[in-house]
């Protein structure tokens, strides 16, 4: 089973801008470098977000791979004996079976807000479901990228939170300098309600 392996983080600047950068690979998928010598996949992707409506989204999608081992099991013949590698590295560019995809997004909806049934700032957990859970603070990006990569990229997470200072020092201010939701978009029977604070 294969899935995905989180290498780092990066922001570019695009003139006032940041976007921020995701490098991951799956963890039995291959590359050749210039020297011949195999080496890790690793791909930079974009961290979606719209700053304008403040909606951040990120996809994580686990797939399920057989092993070269298992591939070699079910597919082998005397006829495709010569080529049956060939055959796997194709088989692990296809499509595969999702074991699970986890979306996750951040959502400021003040022409959708209404009192106890739609907040104004939400995350939304998974596909097709209603789960939006109430944010008291809108968040930046930075904020968000934050909150994917501890959530879903934990032990990378905790590595940098214990080794580097200035890593927990943004950490331990981004929080302080998220601004409230104001009180006419999250109201006292809002705050009755379990909610991210």
């Amino acid at each position: 089973m294969s899935y995905q392996i989180y290498y780092d983080k990066a922001f570019i600047k695009v003139e006032e801008k940041y976007v921020p950068m995701i490098n991951s690979g799956s963890n039995n998928c291959w590359e050749v470098n210039f020297f011949g010598q195999e080496i890790p996949e690793k791909n930079w992707s974009v961290l979606n977000y719209t700053c304008r409506s403040k909606l951040y989204s990120f996809l994580h999608r686990i797939e399920k791979n057989m092993s070269f081992e298992e591939f070699y099991a079910v597919y082998a013949t005397d006829d495709n004996i010569d080529t049956i590698e060939q055959d796997y590295e194709y088989y692990l560019s296809g499509d595969k079976e999702a074991l699970y995809t986890c979306p996750i997004r951040y959502d400021v909806a003040k022409t959708e807000y209404t009192e106890m049934f739609h907040a104004y700032a939400h995350l939304h957990i998974g596909i097709e479901t209603d789960i939006r859970i109430p944010v008291d603070k809108v968040l930046s990006p930075l904020h968000f990228v934050d909150f994917v990569i501890k959530h879903m990229y934990k032990t990378k997470w905790d590595d940098a939170y214990t080794h580097n200072e200035r890593f927990k020092e943004l950490v331990n201010c981004l929080k302080s300098q998220a601004e409230s939701v104001k009180d006419n978009y999250f109201t006292q029977a809002e705050h009755n309600l379990l909610y991210i604070d």
